[in-house]
């Protein structure tokens, strides 16, 4: 379950918060454990949303993601963002703590923030820490500063229209056992409002909504994919990408979406 907007994107907007806190807690009842959040959204409203929607459920029954964010980077920075977020979540760890984004006038990693994470990990406070958004060359800098164990995983965006990471940057996660997440694997909506014989062929085929294939795509590629849990008709359509396979040649079809349209990636 993705959170973006939920309590406001880059300023705090508690017009939501109900909602968001119920939408989540429906989705734990369905089977979706993973929350993903981040100290960024909201001005830090959306982990507090989270941590009310998470109260109450034995911990080992959610897994939760956060990120530090490029402001924070430093080694005393992401310390400190890190307790922050526990602080918000109401939890004593967080299981998987990532790098948000590096700073672009600095867009490469530094030592002492990959150092902090190790810290983190060794006192238990986070469970399992990566990054977010990084290229291939952003990971090969930060592959040299800790051991292999610390970088776990790489969020990336990635979706039908938007295939970038396919290209280079899944491929070396893959080769070096890095667990790949896609962020707006729906295309932020985009997906819904495109013509395309090839995509409603597919959907025709599997009796399965756009939405469907598509978070369907991507987890048969062994991806996590993370949609935004928007509502609890969402999150039921979102169910139904679960529970069947696409055929090869399918997935492959489908691949001729990407670029297909003007696709604004997150900056």
């Amino acid at each position: 379950m993705g959170t973006w907007g939920m309590g406001g994107k880059f300023e705090r907007d508690e017009s939501n918060v109900r909602e968001s806190v119920e939408a989540l807690r429906f989705g734990l009842t369905l089977g979706l454990s993973l929350i993903d959040g981040a100290e960024l959204h909201g001005e830090g409203l959306t982990e507090e949303i989270i941590g009310q929607a998470i109260k109450g459920v034995p911990r080992e029954k959610v897994f939760l993601i956060s990120k530090v964010s490029r402001e924070h980077l430093s080694f005393d920075g992401v310390r400190a963002a890190c307790e922050g977020s526990l602080k918000r979540l109401g939890v004593d760890y967080i299981d998987l703590y990532l790098v948000h984004k590096l700073p672009p006038e600095n867009p490469l990693p530094q030592e002492e923030t990959f150092q902090a994470l190790l810290s983190l990990l060794k006192e238990g406070k986070v469970r399992h820490t990566g990054v977010s958004n990084f290229n291939v060359a952003q990971l090969e800098a930060a592959q040299k500063f800790v051991p292999k164990s610390v970088l776990e995983a790489n969020q990336v965006e990635y979706n039908l229209l938007y295939q970038e990471a396919g290209k280079e940057v899944i491929p070396y996660c893959r080769k070096h056992d890095i667990a790949i997440m896609a962020h707006r694997p729906l295309g932020k909506g985009a997906l819904m409002n495109i013509e395309s014989e090839i995509l409603d062929g597919i959907c025709k085929k599997y009796n399965k909504t756009r939405t469907q294939v598509a978070l369907n795509w991507i987890i048969s590629q062994g991806i996590t994919a993370i949609p935004k849990a928007g509502s609890k008709e969402h999150m039921q359509e979102n169910m139904g990408a679960l529970g069947w396979e696409m055929e090869e040649g399918d997935i492959e079809a489908l691949r001729a979406l990407d670029g297909s349209v003007p696709y604004e990636k997150i900056q």
